[in-house]
């Protein structure tokens, strides 16, 4: 442990010197051979700010981020969420389509580990649906749906690691089709996005995809702030897959003073541990500049 706090250090100071009472809508899912419930291990409370050096100077009048929403449960039958980023980046960087999806969760047919190893990295879980599976209000589909919990970060700026790790920023769930997600990537950021198979099975995949939905409506409800340490992009998803696999397979949450173990808080600690663990299958695929135009997620 003494060594990956090391690790987690040195990769941070380098990164800085570079850089209602309603019904939840949780309560609508079909899928009712399966237990529901809130995760029963939400991250750990957050307290105190780690760095005080503000790179940029920070405005809470500035409008959030264009290319972000907080999505949310839309109460009803089925599973309904809106705020579903859709479609590809618009030229003006400003105008994204955000949509009202119908979601079937009977369709589910597995689940993908995807990540950026850019900066502090980012991960992002990916569910793969039959046709069908996914339908917005004008009709349109899409087989895959992305889940990131983010930094809800405001304009011009955008995420930078100091505010990250003095809590200035909201923590929200942004969901999109993997179209916008990877077009976004590679397009936008210049970036590659990674890809991993998980090793789950129908029941694994479902269960996991109904604590994300009942994340996504916690997350909304507590009104919380992202934390580079204990409350992130990458911790919160270790936290739900835990919870659905073997205990051979979990990556630990133990936290030394308010820093969760670097293997849950780095996207290439998660990724190497996940895989050491057999949870993540050898091959890694990547979306990019070279193979953008032709990548086919569905058959990775």
């Amino acid at each position: 442990m003494k060594k990956s706090l090391l690790t987690l250090a040195a990769i941070i100071l380098l990164f800085s010197a570079s850089n209602a009472q309603q019904k939840p809508a949780l309560s609508q899912l079909p899928l009712s051979d399966i237990n529901i419930s809130v995760p029963a291990v939400p991250p750990p409370s957050r307290s105190g700010n780690f760095f005080y050096a503000i790179a940029n100077s920070w405005n809470s009048s500035a409008p959030f981020s264009y290319s972000q929403k907080p999505a949310q449960l839309v109460p009803g039958y089925g599973v309904t969420m809106k705020n579903v980023r859709w479609g590809r980046t618009p030229a003006d960087h400003k105008s994204y389509t955000w949509e009202t999806v119908a979601i079937n969760p009977a369709l589910i047919e597995k689940v993908i580990f995807a990540y950026k190893t850019y900066g502090t990295g980012h991960t992002v879980i990916i569910f793969i649906f039959g046709e069908g599976g996914v339908v917005n209000s004008r009709g349109e589909t899409t087989r895959a749906l992305t889940f990131g919990a983010e930094a809800w970060s405001r304009e011009p700026y955008g995420y930078t690691l100091s505010h990250a790790m003095s809590g200035r920023y909201p923590l929200i769930w942004g969901v999109t089709s993997f179209e916008s997600l990877a077009d976004y990537v590679v397009t936008v950021n210049k970036q590659n996005l990674y890809l991993k198979n998980m090793n789950l099975d129908r029941a694994q995949s479902a269960r996991l995809f109904e604590l994300q939905l009942a994340r996504v409506d916690e997350t909304n409800r507590n009104k919380e702030i992202y934390n580079l340490f204990n409350n992130s992009c990458t911790n919160n998803p270790v936290n739900l897959i835990n919870q659905v696999v073997p205990p051979a397979q979990r990556i630990s949450l133990t936290m030394v003073g308010n820093i969760i173990n670097p293997n849950a808080s780095l996207p290439v600690l998660a990724v190497r541990k996940y895989t050491h663990n057999g949870l993540l299958q050898a091959a890694t695929y990547h979306v990019g500049a070279d193979n953008y135009a032709t990548f086919d997620l569905l058959k990775i």
